[in-house]
């Protein structure tokens, strides 16, 4: 969702404004994201701004599906139907689910759609706890012990934002949203130094933070772990927008 609203043309405090504007679990059933979307979302994706798409998984052979056209909100919401909690969404002949399921981090239709430059924020809890017992994702000798498709991301990948969650942040109401976004401004200082250079390894980063003109030449993004969007228009992206996107996904 926060995805579509960056390829909507949405400043990072209006996306802000909405994740305060909603008692997220709401969000959980298929009728409140869907109309939470369309008042916040345009209609379709043609209306959006900037090329964009969401990423779900079509059953039952469990297979990413790249959802880039037609309805907005049944898209979103076919790629957040997580498992146990929401059902399956039927769109155009096909039975779909939680996108995750399957491409836990979607780099690799950001660069299908055109992207010359993917930032990848990874918010995926398994990951989390991986890499909390010391197994980095992108070390040979620990790699193997994330999934294979998680692996095919990271060759897609060229800036890898990966923020520590805060536990608070999983309760609803505005404090949480700015817990989150206060982590993803920490992560993607961390990964966006030293200057950023497209084809850079994705686990290359130092705690300095990066420059000005290091930040502006970010010029897509990748979102985990349901939504993925790519942008070829803007030459720059705020470095709020950047920090915004890597950690308010999981309050939508």
């Amino acid at each position: 969702m926060i995805g579509a609203a960056l390829a909507a043309g949405m400043h990072w405090e209006q996306i802000r404004e909405m994740a305060r504007s909603v008692f997220w679990p709401s969000l959980l059933t298929r009728d409140g994201l869907e109309r939470f979307c369309s008042r916040h979302l345009p209609a379709t994706f043609h209306d959006l701004k900037t090329p964009f798409a969401a990423v779900a998984t079509a059953l039952p052979h469990k297979v990413p599906l790249v959802i880039d056209e037609g309805p907005l909100a049944s898209a979103l919401s076919a790629s957040c139907a997580m498992r146990v909690v929401r059902r399956s969404v039927t769109r155009s002949g096909h039975r779909l689910k939680d996108g995750g399921i399957s491409c836990v981090l979607p780099a690799a239709a950001c660069r299908n759609l055109g992207a010359e430059l993917v930032i990848a924020a990874d918010v995926w809890e398994l990951s989390s706890a991986l890499r909390s017992l010391g197994l980095d994702p992108i070390h040979p000798r620990t790699r193997r012990a994330y999934p294979k498709q998680f692996q095919a991301a990271l060759r897609h990948t060229d800036v890898l934002i990966q923020p520590q969650i805060p536990a608070a942040g999983y309760i609803p109401g505005s404090k949480a949203v700015d817990l989150m976004i206060e982590a993803g401004e920490r992560a993607a200082r961390l990964a966006l130094s030293p200057p950023l250079t497209s084809g850079a390894e994705p686990h290359k980063a130092s705690t300095s933070s990066g420059s000005t003109a290091d930040r502006n030449r970010i010029s897509t993004v990748s979102f985990s772990p349901f939504i993925s969007s790519t942008s070829s228009a803007p030459s720059s992206l705020d470095f709020n927008q950047t920090c915004l996107g890597a950690t308010t996904e999981l309050l939508t």
